[in-house]
């Protein structure tokens, strides 16, 4: 199942850093991969998550420009992957909005948490004003890619699912 999920998490990188690179709407590009994150931790739980999520964050502070620090976006995404497999227990599996739900809140969660972190480890160059500006469009480009993004993973998961063991 990780390995999937790796090979997901570095298709949806190269597309977010080539495709929608080019595709953004006032410089905000969508973060197609925290998707792949929430969705592989909203069908698997929060162990598959938190790899996930740290796999995914440190392949893209790998890419980000050198002023940044490398693993801050691994820890956030880390902790997406972690809660998003521990809320998924309290919702209802046959829910549409779930997911959507769970994008959203992620995506702003992760925003809000990167800049934060960013700016108590002394970036001069991240601006707490800017992210919450630009937090509202990241959430919309995150949910109107969770339609698509969503059943995907959930075919590529439920193809490469070894059976349960019943839990006692």
């Amino acid at each position: 199942m990780l390995l999937a999920a790796g090979a997901t998490v570095v298709i949806a990188l190269a597309v977010q850093s080539t495709v929608l690179a080019s595709a953004t709407l006032l410089r905000v590009i969508p973060q197609l991969v925290l998707v792949v994150i929430v969705s592989f931790s909203y069908l698997e739980g929060e162990r598959v998550g938190m790899v996930t999520g740290f796999t995914a964050g440190l392949l893209q502070d790998l890419l980000l420009p050198p002023p940044s620090i490398v693993g801050l976006t691994a820890l956030v995404y880390t902790l997406i992957g972690y809660g998003v497999g521990t809320l998924r227990e309290y919702t209802s599996s046959e829910s549409v909005w779930a997911p959507v739900i769970a994008v959203a809140v992620a995506s702003a969660a992760a925003e809000l948490g990167y800049a934060s972190l960013a700016i108590m480890l002394g970036q001069q160059w991240v601006s707490f004003g800017f992210t919450l500006q630009i937090t509202g469009l990241v959430v919309l480009y995150d949910v109107l890619l969770t339609p698509f993004v969503f059943p995907l993973v959930r075919k590529i998961a439920g193809r490469l699912r070894r059976e349960r063991i019943y839990r006692w």
